[in-house]
């Protein structure tokens, strides 16, 4: 049976100086879920301006069902201006307010994440009303899985650490595991946080990925070091995305630990050697990497 992935959270444009790509970090994996053959749910908002058509249509064309994405009357559709670095890395700002920081719990979205694995961040908790909708979806999914996508000045502190205590599966990058050490008064090492998330927060699956450094995964009593593929960095937007679609959905399916690590980097590299957050590809030469 195929993976059953409920994403949640922020829909917007990536805003670059060569144009505008859709993006987000849950549409980002809904939309690598999709081309995966995965059964996927997404739940965003968006505004009734141009962006937000253009939204519908493309996540549309992209295989994701768009049922339940909301749409706000008042605020328009998110986006990230985005600055490159020379290494092909993002920062990022985010106006606001905007439509997904209104995000809604329905009868019909709440019985979608019913068993369900649930992926979730911080930014689209940056407002209380959303923050509370993604609560009550939390409950009733079967595998929750945080990606914390830190992105100041919204990396806030007790946001972080309540959606760890929720989190059976945690996702992050290198600095983010340095913020959150601080936080938790810890040394700033990805082991050292590994033993507070498993023996305090009760997470059982913890991933570290830090670029050209490669990924760490802890799962199942599995530890996988896996290097990073080389490429020529278009720009990474996007690529963390993808590794984590990737590797959730391998993980899903049975693969090993490393099969599933290397698959993930594989499609993360393609991806970082791209432009835009989800260039198109045939899933088949990354199963079978």
């Amino acid at each position: 049976m195929s993976p059953r992935f409920f994403c949640i959270g922020e829909t917007l444009w990536d805003v670059l100086p060569s144009g505008e790509f859709l993006g987000g970090a849950p549409l980002n994996v809904a939309l690598h879920a999709a081309r995966l053959g995965c059964n996927v749910t997404l739940v965003s908002r968006l505004g009734t301006d141009a962006r937000g058509e253009r939204a519908r249509a493309q996540i549309a064309s992209l295989g994701v069902p768009t049922s339940l994405i909301q749409i706000d009357p008042a605020r328009p559709t998110g986006i990230a201006q985005a600055t490159l670095g020379p290494d092909g890395s993002a920062s990022y700002r985010f106006p606001a307010p905007c439509a997904w920081d209104a995000l809604e719990v329905t009868p019909t979205a709440l019985a979608a994440a019913c068993g369900a694995t649930l992926i979730y961040g911080t930014l689209a908790q940056r407002a209380v009303v959303s923050r509370a909708a993604i609560a009550e979806f939390l409950h009733v999914a079967a595998w929750r899985v945080f990606d914390a996508n830190l992105r100041a000045p919204h990396d806030d502190r007790d946001v972080t650490l309540t959606s760890l205590a929720h989190a059976d599966f945690v996702k992050l990058n290198a600095e983010e595991v340095v913020s959150i050490s601080h936080w938790l008064g810890v040394q700033p090492t990805a082991e050292a946080l590994w033993e507070i998330l498993r023996t305090r927060f009760s997470v059982r699956s913890f991933c570290v990925t830090a670029g050209a450094q490669g990924a760490r995964l802890w799962h199942a009593g599995s530890y996988v070091a896996q290097p990073a593929v080389r490429i020529c960095v278009a720009d990474t937007i996007g690529a963390g995305d993808a590794f984590l679609c990737m590797l959730l959905d391998e993980l899903l399916r049975g693969s090993a630990p490393t099969d599933a690590m290397r698959r993930a980097a594989t499609l993360a590299a393609f991806v970082a050697s791209q432009p835009g957050a989800s260039p198109a590809y045939d899933p088949s030469r990354f199963r079978n990497a």
